[in-house]
This record gives C-alpha cells, structure tokens and sequence, in this order.
C-alpha cells in the first residue's frame, strides 16, 4: 500500500488505528511497521534512523525485526522511498 494510498484509508476510516498482523506476530508484521515508521519520521522529522525505530519497536513488540535479513530488508525499503525522489526531482524545476 503507497504512503498516499495508506493516509487517504486511514482518513476514511477517521484516523483509527490499523492493525498489521502476521502469522507469528512479529516478523514481516514488525518489518512493516519499521518500514512505514521509519519513512513516516523521515517526512514528519527529517530523520532516518532505521536502528532507533526498530530498538523503540522491539520495546512494544520483542522479536521484531529478529535476523540481519529483516533488519536488510527495513533498511533497503527505506532507500527505495529515499531513492525514489532522485527519480522525480524534475518535477520541482
């Protein structure tokens, strides 16, 4: 789900709480977390700290974000979104 996509369904829904889940309740549900919190920091904040996120989500949620390959797979989405606007800063000019 895009960053647009997920505020415009969070909106409609009048800025409920989404519940993420998966089946052993920590792993890909923890990764997404990390991710969405991340970026959300990075456009709020101007921060990105991917390390920070997970250590304050392993407080609410032990276990997540557990093995090099997940912390990988955080880190490397959250270049994608970073990436992402070196492809579409010829629009501001």
């Amino acid at each position: 789900m895009s960053s647009m996509t997920s505020l415009k369904f969070r909106s409609e829904l009048g800025n409920k709480p989404i519940l993420i889940h998966c089946s052993d309740t920590v792993s890909r549900s923890g990764m997404f977390c990390a991710i969405a919190t991340t970026i959300e920091r990075c456009k709020t904040e101007g921060v990105v700290d991917v390390f920070q996120v997970v250590k304050a989500l392993r407080v609410q949620k032990p276990g997540a974000v557990r093995t090099v390959g997940q912390y990988e797979t955080v880190f490397d989405a959250v270049l994608v979104f970073l990436d992402s606007f070196e492809t579409y800063s010829n629009f501001g000019q």
